[in-house]
C-alpha cells in the first residue's frame, strides 16, 4: 500500500536516522501548530508498521492566555490518535528574565529539558521535533544576517544524538495538504504574526520578497544550501574535537588552552574549537563571531601572561604563560568590553 508522500518523506528520514527500533519508543513535541500534528499523525501511521511507540510532549509556556487551550486540543487529539500523552508547564518569563535573555531562547530551553524529561521517565531512545523546510531556509537567512559562519549556517540537521527532525525535507505546504487530506485541524499561535520577531520578518517579508523578485524556488535552494553546509560544519567539528583532545584540558569551572597549538591550528578548525571550548566553558550565549576572533588574535599574539578579555555571561580570557584559560570572570578587565554586558 502506498504511503502519503509526507508520511512517505518522515518514513525516509526514519530509515535514515537508523531510529526507531523495534520496540523502541519516540518522544513526540507536540505544540499543537500545524507541522507537529502532521508529524504526529505520520508518526502514528508508521508506528503499527514499523512496531515503535509514540508518545507525545506538550509543554505550556505560560505566555499566553490561549495556551491552556492549546493544551486541552492536544489532549483531545492524542485522546483521538491512541497515543499517550504529556504535560506540564514552564514559567519561560521568569527563565528568561534569570539569565538576561531573550523569551524564544528561554522557551526553547525549557521545551527541550521537558522533553529531555519525558524521553528519561518513558525510557523513549529518541526525541522528534517537527522543523520543515521552510524552518530551515528561514535559520539559514536568519544566521546569514547575523553574520554567521560556516557552522551557523549549516542549519539544522536530521539527526543529532538523540533529536530527530524527521519534516526537515518537507515543505510547509506539504504539512498543510497533509493536514487537509486527513481532516485534522491544529492550533494557531498568534504571535507567530508579531513582526517585531525577526523570524516572523524573515518568514512573511523577506522570504515572499525574495521569491517573488529573485527565485521561487529560494526555500527549497535555502534548505539544499544549509544541508550541504552542515556536512561540511560536521567535518570541520570533528576536526576540532581531535584538536582539543590534544591542547584543551579541564580546570574547575574553566577550560584551559595550549595557545601555540590553538594559533597554529587551520584557521577554519581553530574558530570551531575556540567555540566549542566556550560552549564547555559556560555556553554560547551571547557568542559572537567577534569573541572568537580574539580568542584567537590572543593565542596568535604571545601577549604578556596576566592580559585579559572580556566574555559574555560574566567569563573571560586569561593569558598566562603560553595557555588561555576560558572561564567565570575572577576580577575587572583591562581591556574595553567587546558588546554589552548585563
Amino acid at each position: 500500500m502506498k504511503l502519503p508522500s509526507l508520511v512517505a518523506a518522515v518514513d525516509r528520514a526514519l530509515r535514515a536516522s537508523g531510529v526507531p527500533l523495534a520496540g523502541q519508543r519516540v518522544v513526540l513535541g507536540l505544540s499543537g501548530g500545524a507541522d507537529s500534528v502532521a508529524l504526529l499523525d505520520a508518526m502514528v501511521s508508521l508506528a503499527g508498521r514499523h512496531r515503535f511507540g509514540v508518545v507525545a510532549a506538550h509543554l505550556d509556556h505560560g505566555l499566553r492566555p490561549e495556551s491552556v487551550e492549546d493544551a486541552a486540543f492536544c489532549r483531545r487529539l492524542c485522546e483521538r490518535l491512541g497515543v499517550p500523552f504529556h504535560a506540564a508547564e514552564a514559567d519561560v518569563s521568569a527563565r528568561a528574565r534569570r539569565e538576561r535573555g531573550g523569551l524564544e531562547q528561554a522557551a526553547r530551553r525549557e521545551r527541550y529539558r521537558f522533553l529531555r524529561r519525558v524521553r528519561e521517565e518513558t525510557g523513549a531512545a529518541v526525541i522528534a521535533v517537527a522543523h520543515t523546510r521552510d524552518d530551515q531556509a528561514e535559520t539559514l537567512l536568519m544566521r546569514l544576517l547575523r553574520g554567521a559562519g560556516a557552522t551557523g549556517l549549516g542549519g539544522m540537521r536530521p539527526r543529532v544524538g538523540r533529536l530527530l527532525r524527521p519534516l526537515l525535507e518537507v515543505s510547509r505546504e506539504e504539512v498543510l495538504a497533509h493536514l487537509r487530506d486527513r481532516g485534522l485541524g491544529w492550533r494557531e499561535d498568534p504571535s507567530n504574526a508579531d513582526l517585531r520577531h525577526l523570524r516572523n520578518r524573515v518568514r512573511h517579508e523577506l522570504l515572499p520578497y525574495l521569491e517573488a523578485r529573485f527565485n521561487p524556488a529560494l526555500r527549497e535552494g535555502l534548505a539544499r544550501t544549509a544541508g550541504l553546509l552542515a556536512e561540511e560544519a560536521a567535518h570541520l567539528g570533528a576536526e576540532a574535537d581531535a584538536l582539543l583532545e590534544r591542547i584543551a584540558r579541564a580546570e574547575g569551572a574553566s577550560i584551559v588552552l595550549d595557545a601555540p597549538g590553538l594559533a597554529s591550528a587551520p584557521p577554519a578548525v581553530a574558530r570551531v574549537a575556540a567555540r566549542q571550548a566556550l560552549r564547555r566553558a559556560g555556553g554560547l550565549a551571547r557568542v559572537r563571531a567577534v569573541h572568537v576572533e580574539r580568542i584567537l588574535e590572543l593565542a596568535r599574539s604571545k601577549g604578556s601572561p596576566g592580559r585579559r578579555l572580556p566574555l559574555p555571561g560574566r567569563r573571560e580570557v586569561r593569558y598566562r604563560q603560553g595557555e588561555l584559560c576560558l572561564g567565570p570572570r575572577e576580577a575587572e578587565t583591562r581591556e574595553a568590553p567587546l558588546g554589552r554586558e548585563p
